[in-house]
């Protein structure tokens, strides 16, 4: 791990005050090795509090992956990952074989694990979730959101006490750390690619530090204005409506499963009223009890809606459920659960509960059943339901940032925004809202896709490519046009 002297320290801290700052830069060794490809890793030593340097420090790991192109661009791509809580790190390998190796035939990638999370330190990932994932996958639905509660609750007790600064674990500090490791590397200027989470922090950087930006890629648009824990619930409906359409649309979806919206909503009321319980037995591990509510139902299909080869399976699943065939839904099901190990949740809570739930002091929770009276059981179902979330925010501690990191971003940064039809949380609205403040944008929406288009969908990539060459002018689009209708398994 790094380390420095007390004098040092002090040094680096009040350098990184200033709009130049570059930070202490130290080598590591880069964890993930791609074929064909020199990469280079280290963290650099930055201000916890930016405010108060003498606070303590965050060591920010990052990849660099050289381009091969001897005639290589001198702007890299940026690539920002999502949650808030997500590592890049760990996202490398499988986002650099679906579409960021396209992006590094004639420019460096720079892949950053944010403040909080991955290989960065402090970390902010709540250890107890991996002791007690049992409990929290063989929990039933009227005790699920009180169980994930105890165990951040003993998280957020523990990280208390490794001198974490929580209020400054935010989108504003975020973006100037990417900065500063960026400078530290010697650039001078570059673009981004942010997915869900990670367009929130690209329009953060547009926002506040627009002089370093060529350009940029919004991936899944998650724009700061948007209130996304209560438009979670009407962006999920949204997108379940979608594909039931697009089943209907389908002859052979349509005849191999007909009625399909009736046999859901007549499945999630059924099996809130009397739950199934199925054996779920993952490779090498013991078999856990798995109890089937509707609400639960409800969250496994939320979850398949993020990505294309789920979606194509949601209507199979669905009437497996429906006949008493068990098994393909819960391994999927309860994969997708198990991905809550994965990320880094004080993080996640720390920037959500600031910026998002604390700094909307009204949601709309009674017109949200007025329209889909069929939630209202639901909204106490998850961690982020009207029931717990502001027990979980209060627990945390968060206070509300200023009201500038809520507001529209306005910029002239050049903007490439990228929707997916069938996202059930960053909806194209998102994108829509986004696109109104940026005064040179291209909005596109790729259908038949879920929620990060650019790993779904081989047309965004070559609609990314053309924006990167040339930002200033349309880039070509017209090949979605010619993308084939989803195929139903």
């Amino acid at each position: 791990m790094i380390k420095f002297s007390f004098a040092w320290l002090l040094l680096i801290f009040a350098l990184a005050l200033s709009a130049g700052a570059q930070g202490m830069r130290e080598s590591a060794e880069c964890v993930e090795e791609l074929h064909g490809y020199v990469s280079r890793c280290g963290y650099v030593a930055l201000p916890q509090d930016y405010e108060n340097p003498a606070a303590g420090k965050v060591e920010i790991f990052y990849t660099l992956i050289e381009s091969k192109s001897p005639q290589a661009k001198p702007d890299p791509l940026v690539y920002l990952v999502g949650g808030p809580g997500s590592s890049g790190t760990q996202l490398l390998r499988s986002s650099f074989r679906l579409y960021l190796r396209d992006f590094a035939r004639d420019r460096d990638l720079i892949v950053i694990d944010q403040r909080g999370t991955g290989l960065s330190n402090p970390p902010l990932y709540c250890r107890e979730v991996l002791y007690r994932i049992d409990e929290i996958l063989q929990s039933n639905h009227a005790e699920r959101a009180e169980v994930v509660l105890a165990i951040l609750g003993e998280c957020h007790r523990r990280l208390s006490g490794e001198n974490i600064h929580f209020e400054t674990f935010h989108s504003a500090n975020n973006a100037r750390d990417i900065v500063n490791v960026l400078l530290s590397l010697g650039y001078e200027q570059w673009n981004l690619v942010g997915v869900s989470y990670g367009s929130r922090l690209a329009l953060a950087l547009m926002r506040d530090h627009p002089q370093y930006l060529r350009s940029v890629i919004l991936d899944s648009v998650y724009p700061p204005q948007a209130d996304i824990f209560l438009d979670s619930f009407y962006s999920g409906e949204r997108a379940l409506q979608a594909v039931f359409a697009a089943c209907a649309a389908s002859a052979a979806c349509s005849e191999r499963y007909p009625d399909l919206e009736a046999v859901f909503y007549k499945l999630y009321h059924s099996l809130n009223r009397e739950p199934e319980t199925a054996t779920y037995s993952p490779p090498q591990y013991k078999a856990l009890e798995i109890e089937i509510s509707g609400y639960r139902l409800y969250d496994w299909v939320f979850s398949w809606l993020y990505d294309v080869q789920f979606i194509k399976r949601i209507p199979n699943l669905i009437y497996d459920l429906h006949l008493g065939r068990l098994q393909d839904a819960v391994s999927y099901g309860v994969a997708h659960e198990a991905l809550i190990r994965n990320n880094s949740l004080g993080m996640h809570y720390t920037v959500q509960c600031q910026e998002e739930h604390i700094s909307s002091s009204y949601r709309d929770y009674a017109g949200l059943i007025a329209a889909h009276p069929h939630l209202s059981g639901y909204l106490d179902y998850p961690v982020e339901g009207s029931a717990t979330l502001a027990r979980l925010c209060e627990m945390w501690g968060a206070k509300a940032r200023p009201d500038s990191a809520n507001s529209p971003v306005k910029s002239d940064v050049p903007a490439l925004l990228l929707s997916g039809e069938f996202d059930p949380i960053t909806p194209p609205s998102y994108a829509d809202m986004a696109h109104e403040t940026l005064s040179v944008s291209y909005n596109y929406l790729l259908p038949h896709v879920g929620h990060g288009v650019l790993r779904s969908e081989r047309c965004a990539v070559a609609i990314a490519l053309d924006f990167l060459d040339n930002p200033d002018r349309d880039p070509d689009s017209s090949c979605i046009a010619d993308t084939p209708s989803i195929d139903f398994e």
